[in-house]
């Protein structure tokens, strides 16, 4: 790891803070993670929060006084910043694939995530059922959804097949692994990944990588 750290404003059980945290692994950048920002605890939701990021999500990024919100924006800084000595590349340099990369990432970032993560897997994590049940008629009218986006993915793993599961992560992959890793987590009849191999073989890949089995084993989640 470099001696440089830098800091991940979030949760590590958080999707996109395991994303961040995936990347950091990767390019071997020293990172810390948690609420606590030089010293102070800052409080989800709080009005020091909402300092860092003007809608109170996560990330957020802080590295020597910059401050820098949204997932995707953090992974770009940090492929681009810590990019001495043959540090691994975790994007495409030229303009086409770049271009291409940025956008699979908007699309797993965006589309893929709102599905997986907003719409199913948060409710088996935080159940708003009574007494703190999993709404299950509620995660079953989402499952339609759910296998429509897998469709999706395996439509990707083919037209993207130069940034996904390749010889090194990529940003793409650093996305989608954690929500893929916590779908794989849920029981029989809820975790849809064993009606697509084509998705399935591409987490076992992702998972025999070092900083996927550090960083994603870890569930945290009550999946």
């Amino acid at each position: 790891m470099r001696n440089n750290s830098v800091h991940i404003y979030g949760p590590s059980f958080s999707n996109f803070v395991r994303t961040v945290m995936l990347v950091c692994e990767e390019k071997q950048i020293k990172y810390t993670f948690g609420f606590e920002v030089d010293g102070i605890e800052i409080g989800y939701k709080s009005e020091n929060h909402f300092d860092l990021h003007p809608y109170g999500k996560l990330p957020v990024l802080i590295d020597n006084g910059l401050i820098l919100p949204e997932t995707a924006s953090i992974c770009r800084y940090l492929d681009a910043k810590f990019n001495e000595n043959n540090a691994v590349k975790l994007q495409p340099e030229s303009l086409l694939d770049f271009t291409r990369h940025d956008a699979l990432c908007a699309i797993i970032s965006i589309d893929i995530d709102r599905v997986l993560m907003r719409s199913y897997l948060l409710e088996f994590a935080f159940p708003k059922g009574k007494s703190g049940q999993v709404r299950l008629e509620q995660v079953k009218e989402v499952q339609p959804q759910v296998a429509k986006t897998l469709d999706v993915i395996t439509s990707l793993l083919d037209s993207h097949s130069d940034m996904l599961a390749g010889e090194n992560l990529t940003i793409a992959d650093a996305l989608l692994a954690p929500m893929l890793a916590y779908l794989s987590c849920l029981p029989e009849g809820f975790n849809l990944l064993p009606d697509y191999p084509k998705v399935g073989d591409y987490l076992t890949k992702l998972m025999k990588r070092p900083s996927c089995q550090k960083i994603l084993l870890e569930k945290q989640f009550n999946l």
